[in-house]
């Protein structure tokens, strides 16, 4: 096993394969790192192709975030550009599964057939490496750069599992570049969900580029809090519903979900968190999964009508896409943030009575005319 400053007389090829769903910085930094490291003349970025990372994100129930091959191809040469030794070969492209790493190896050796071909592999996958297959004809054809984090040992690895320590020359280790932490491809998918322009300083510029042409970014409002607090049913806005006079539209909501109007007076005077407690320990009507969307619509109706302020607010949110994003895993009135699942009848509602409002306006104002 040797360092990261080891270089050999014969031509090398640096290969990095993976999703690159999309490639960050993170890639670019530690292909260059692993170029120098080695002096090698290429450096290669292999992405997965479609199969495969549509699977791995459907485990992760996020498949709807799969970037496709040609675009995350695309992203690859726009990230490669500015330096003339690294490109992007789609070699597992057309492949219905997984494609094995020792034939993606074969392909780019026989491009290169003079050149001593390295493969960039993280420290967590030596313990999986002798489930790998042609595993010894891999090791003994071609060699691994082990990337060495400041909170990993490779090394100690390498000499604990006996099939490693065996071909331990065909390891060597590179140090992983400073700066690196904390950026991956999830995080930047976590920032596009989120309509979090911070996104853009984990990816080359040419990457971000393409994620906004693509529609990657979602633009709408995510979060009701801060500014938006209003939209959401928490905010203090006293509104009148069949009668009874509310603090909050949580309140009134929760309130119906008794039969009895001595029971929904309870709620009058409930802040919307205690509200919110309440509703959960009264007995439920029979017909609440029926009607509960039905009498969102309604009380979301009344506590805008009855707040023009807010009426106005929500006018002025535009054409803003309106998403209940929470971390609680509330799918069903809103969007899970960490997931990016969820049916969103909150942010449904909103943007329908924000449009009955608008449609309201334009009729009055040719009434005017």
């Amino acid at each position: 096993m040797t360092g990261n400053e080891h270089k050999f007389d014969r031509p090398c090829v640096v290969v990095m394969g993976g999703s690159f769903n999309p490639p960050t910085i993170a890639h670019l930094r530690l292909m260059l790192a692993a170029v120098e490291a080695v002096g090698a003349q290429k450096g290669i970025f292999v992405p997965s192709n479609d199969a495969y990372v549509r699977k791995k994100m459907k485990r992760q129930h996020l498949e709807r975030e799969t970037i496709p091959e040609q675009l995350r191809l695309e992203m690859l040469e726009v990230m490669c550009g500015e330096d003339s030794r690294l490109t992007a070969e789609p070699c597992e492209y057309g492949r219905d599964e997984r494609a094995k790493t020792y034939e993606t190896m074969e392909t780019i050796q026989e491009k290169y057939p003079h050149a001593l071909i390295y493969f960039v592999a993280g420290g967590d996958k030596l313990k999986v490496m002798s489930r790998w297959h042609r595993k010894e004809e891999f090791l003994e054809k071609f060699r691994i750069l082990v990337v060495k984090r400041e909170d990993s040992s490779p090394e100690a690895i390498i000499d604990k599992i006996p099939f490693l320590n065996q071909h331990r020359d065909a390891f060597a280790l590179l140090k992983e570049p400073v700066g690196l932490e904390g950026i991956s491809s999830s995080k930047v998918r976590d920032l596009l969900r989120r309509g979090d322009e911070k996104g853009k300083t984990l990816v080359h510029p040419g990457v971000w580029r393409l994620l906004l042409e693509d529609g990657r970014l979602e633009t709408g409002i995510t979060s009701f809090r801060g500014d938006y607090h209003f939209l959401s049913n928490f905010y203090e806005s006293p509104l009148e519903y069949e009668g009874l006079r509310y603090q909050n539209a949580e309140a009134a909501f929760q309130a119906q979900k008794c039969t009895d109007d001595g029971e929904k007076a309870e709620f009058c005077s409930l802040a919307a968190n205690k509200a919110k407690r309440l509703g959960r320990q009264v007995k439920l009507r029979e017909d609440w999964e029926e009607v509960k969307t039905g009498l969102m619509l309604q009380i979301v109706r009344a506590k805008f009508a009855q707040n023009p302020e807010l009426a106005d607010e929500l006018l002025r949110t535009g054409d803003r896409k309106l998403i209940e994003g929470n971390t609680w895993h509330d799918v069903f009135w809103g969007m899970d943030l960490n997931t990016g699942q969820g049916e969103n009848h909150l942010g449904r509602i909103l943007m329908q009575v924000r449009e009955e409002m608008r449609e309201e306006k334009a009729g009055e104002k040719r009434q005017e005319k």
